[in-house]
């Protein structure tokens, strides 16, 4: 979905591509980054398609990937990714 809740158009790569991109717009949101991830879970409609994910997944987290599960299922509205996050919130004042 982007960020209107719009099932997202086109491959994994770009489904990959606008999910992370709104994790990242919202965690800053929220005065947090990517860095602050600690956890991901993945959802692929078919793990055929974990090389082209994992591709683009990997643009996101040039240092090291966070701990991180990769499954298999049936997606709404034929998505072919899904990615949850669980980041570290900031510290507040």
């Amino acid at each position: 979905m982007d960020a209107d809740a719009t099932p997202i158009q086109g491959g994994v790569t770009e489904q990959t591509q606008v999910v992370m991109d709104n994790i990242s717009t919202t965690l800053e949101s929220l005065g947090s980054k990517l860095g602050d991830i600690f956890k991901v879970t993945v959802w692929l409609s078919d793990m055929k398609h974990f090389s082209d994910f994992n591709s683009a997944y990997a643009a996101y987290f040039p240092d090291a990937f966070p701990v991180r599960s990769v499954v298999s299922a049936k997606l709404a509205f034929d998505l072919d990714v899904e990615i949850e996050v669980q980041a570290v919130a900031p510290k507040r004042s």
